[in-house]
C-alpha cells in the first residue's frame, strides 16, 4: 500500500496529492505513473508534478469513476506502477512556449522547471484560473491566464498538453516552429501489451505508454486521435453517473444508520 501524505483541493474537482512511494522518486520531467486505489479498481495514469525523498505529488482532475473515487475514498493506493514513459528531451531551445490546459499543468510545471533550468526563457499559457496560487510559486519568465487560444511570436519551441483539440489547434497555428506534445489517450496497461494507447504518427501507429507520451505535434493524426477518444466517452460518463448514484446511496445508508431509524433500518 502507498499512503496518500496529503490531499489538497485547488478547486472542486482538482486535486493535488502528496504520496509516499519511494520507487517513484528518481522520476524524470514528462514521466508518469499508473495509479489503483484498490484491488479492483481501474488503473488511472497522471503525469507526475514533482518528486521528493520517498515519494511523488501529482494533480489529478476529477473528470470520470475513476478520479471521483479517488477523490471520495482515497487514502492509500493499493498500486502505483512507475516511473512510465520516456522523459521530455530537456536542452537548451532558446525561447520555450508552453499551453497547458486541464490535467496538462503537472507536466507543463515539470517539464517547464528542467528547461528553465536548463537556461531556458519559459513562457507558460494556462486556462484555469484554480492554478494560479499555484503557478504564482514557479520562477517562470511569463506566466499568462488566457480564456481563447492565441498565437505568439518569437518562439523556438512550443509544448502543448492536457487536451488533444487544443493541441492540435496550436499545431496548426505554428506551422513552422517545433512543437512537441502530449496527447491524450487511454493507457490501461502501460507495456504496450494492450494496445489502447496507439495512435497514428506519420504513416504507422506507435504506443504512447512505451515510445511516447511526448511526439512531435505535427506528425500526429489528431482527428484519429480525438475520434478515439470520443469513442470511450460516452461509456465513461455512464460508469460516472452509476458510480455517483452508488456513492448517493451510501451516504443515505450512513444516515439511516446514524439516525433515529437505525432499528428499524436493520430490520
Amino acid at each position: 500500500m502507498f499512503e496518500i501524505l496529503a490531499k489538497e483541493f485547488l478547486c472542486e474537482n482538482t486535486l493535488y496529492l502528496r504520496v509516499r512511494a519511494p520507487h517513484i522518486s528518481h522520476a524524470k520531467p514528462g514521466q508518469f505513473v499508473l495509479l489503483q486505489l484498490k484491488e479492483y479498481s481501474e488503473r488511472v495514469p497522471i503525469c507526475v508534478f514533482e518528486t521528493f525523498e520517498y515519494g511523488f505529488s501529482c494533480i489529478i482532475d476529477v473528470v470520470g469513476k475513476s478520479t471521483l473515487e479517488i477523490k471520495e475514498e482515497g487514502e492509500r493506493f493499493y498500486y502505483i506502477s512507475g516511473p512510465l514513459g520516456r522523459p521530455f528531451p530537456i536542452y537548451k531551445y532558446g525561447k520555450v512556449l508552453i499551453y497547458s490546459k486541464n490535467w496538462g499543468i503537472s507536466p507543463a510545471v515539470s517539464v517547464g522547471r528542467a528547461l528553465k533550468n536548463s537556461g531556458n526563457y519559459i513562457k507558460l499559457v494556462y486556462f484555469d484560473g484554480s492554478f494560479t496560487t499555484l503557478l504564482q510559486k514557479e520562477n517562470f519568465d511569463e506566466v499568462i491566464l488566457e480564456r481563447e487560444i492565441k498565437k505568439y511570436d518569437e518562439i523556438d519551441l512550443v509544448i502543448s498538453t492536457g487536451e488533444n483539440r487544443l493541441s492540435k489547434a496550436v499545431a496548426q497555428m505554428y506551422s513552422s516552429i517545433r512543437h512537441i506534445a502530449m496527447p491524450n489517450v487511454h493507457i490501461l496497461c502501460a507495456t504496450g501489451l494492450c494496445l489502447s494507447c496507439r495512435l497514428r504518427v506519420k504513416d504507422s501507429y506507435v504506443l504512447a505508454c512505451t515510445e511516447g507520451p511526448w511526439f512531435d505535434a505535427k506528425e500526429i493524426m489528431w482527428d484519429d486521435v480525438i475520434r478515439r477518444e470520443d469513442i470511450y466517452r460516452e461509456e465513461e460518463s455512464v460508469a460516472f453517473e452509476e458510480y455517483k448514484k452508488a456513492l448517493a446511496r451510501r451516504k443515505l445508508r450512513e444516515e439511516v444508520i446514524h439516525g433515529k431509524d437505525v432499528d428499524h433500518y436493520q430490520t
